[in-house]
């Protein structure tokens, strides 16, 4: 496995011990079509094609094309660490730190997007790889989270950063960092540095407006199924679609949909392979069912939000964000990961891709709002937008950090930097 030596990745693939610069050009275009078409939807012919080599020539750096994705996430976890490196070494305080951090990250993807670096693999799949290769490369993301956790201790003894919860703001970060090339695509470049600006300031300032700290309020946490009537057929029809739902997005999230059995799903639910394949026809479908209910959860918050009376626009945006970290939370999460939108095929992505678009456009209502009555400040809604579902995503890699007795507490320390910011 590759071991940590001062916070630093020693492995067969590192820098030093690469083949020359066309390694590092397969590096790239392979993290570059996995990207876009996903491990499953991405063959070593594809990718042999796109650099103008055999086949056989492409073996010679990888035996197949799950040490190839390994080998591309090493490289991304490698370039993620020089990153955090740079950042720790930087001079003065803590917050400053943060800001090289968030920075390098950010020119990191600019660059790729615009073609002035090589591409580098999103950590979308990690389940999709051996089980040996997705506990190292797992294991070298949660030296990332510490290693800003250490950041952020050191800032709250210097005075720079805020009294908040290291490991939950740590994931948050995170979470808005690996969200960047989901957004930024869509940012025209001459556009791009000042909404790096205003990403930069969210994480730092806050969008809250007013002079003080916003106070998250207690909110109703989601409500339960009520007891069935056994005669209800069509009810409990759609309570057992329901489990296989959930059980089908913990299964993709945790293990890829290359990993997930489908028989191994239904018996974790104990029942019969006929009755599983009563309600679902195959995995592809159960992905697509995944998707659906995600989208249909996250629309139905989103809507009460919105119809919330008597509340500032901030007060509905904190509203809709506790309530998905309470489902992701509780009895009704996981939501699918939407980055487990890269198994689908093309064609049912963009289909996705459309819906989740009309997602993002519901947050940048409830900011907009925010904005008229002046309890956000005047913010880009694709950037604020954006932080608050990449922050959303990335709940689940808290693991056991989430107190099931203190989530609304919990949902509070998880959002608090990005309504009133890390920096004092």
């Amino acid at each position: 496995m590759p071991l940590l030596d001062d916070n630093k990745i020693s492995s067969p693939f590192s820098k030093t011990n690469q083949h020359g610069q066309k390694y590092k050009t397969i590096l790239s275009a392979a993290s570059e079509l996995f990207n876009v078409h996903g491990t499953r939807g991405t063959t070593l012919i594809q990718i042999a094609s796109k650099l103008n080599l055999t086949k056989t020539s492409l073996y010679y750096y990888a035996k197949n094309k799950e040490e190839l994705v390994y080998q591309c996430y090493l490289n991304t976890c490698i370039e993620l660490q020089t990153m955090i490196s740079q950042a720790k070494s930087t001079q003065g305080l803590a917050i400053n730190k943060i800001e090289v951090l968030l920075r390098l990250n950010f020119d990191c993807w600019h660059g790729i997007i615009n073609g002035t670096r090589g591409h580098l693999a999103g950590l979308t799949e990690i389940s999709s790889l051996s089980a040996k290769h997705q506990r190292e490369i797992s294991e070298l993301y949660t030296t990332f989270v510490r290693q800003v956790m250490e950041i952020i201790d050191e800032g709250q003894t210097d005075g720079s950063i805020q009294a908040v919860d290291p490991v939950k703001s740590a994931s948050a970060m995170w979470g808005a960092i690996f969200w960047i090339p989901v957004w930024l695509y869509s940012v025209e470049q001459e556009h791009q540095e000042s909404a790096y600006l205003q990403w930069e300031s969210i994480i730092k300032y806050g969008l809250h407006a007013g002079p003080d700290k916003f106070q998250f309020s207690s909110i109703e946490l989601p409500k339960q199924h009520p007891t069935l009537d056994g005669f209800d057929r069509s009810e409990q029809n759609r309570i057992k679609q329901e489990a296989f739902f959930r059980m089908g997005s913990i299964f993709f999230n945790q293990k890829g949909f290359k990993g997930t059995s489908l028989d191994e799903l239904a018996q974790s639910l104990g029942v019969t392979k006929g009755a599983f394949y009563y309600h679902i026809k195959n995995k592809d479908d159960l992905l697509i069912k995944c998707f659906e209910r995600t989208i249909d959860i996250e629309r139905f918050v989103l809507q009460n939000a919105l119809a919330k009376e008597n509340c500032t626009g901030i007060q509905k945006l904190a509203y809709a964000a506790q309530q998905l970290y309470n489902i992701q939370s509780g009895e009704q999460g996981p939501l699918i990961r939407y980055t487990r939108m890269w198994s689908l095929d093309s064609e049912k992505r963009h289909k996705m891709e459309i819906e989740t678009t009309k997602i993002r456009h519901m947050f940048g209502d409830i900011i907009q709002l925010g904005i008229n009555d002046n309890s956000l400040k005047n913010a880009d809604l694709l950037v604020a937008g954006a932080i608050i579902a990449g922050a959303i995503e990335s709940i689940p890699d808290l693991g056991d950090a989430i107190n099931p007795l203190s989530i609304m507490q919990d949902s509070a320390d998880f959002f608090h930097i990005f309504f009133n910011g890390i920096a004092t």
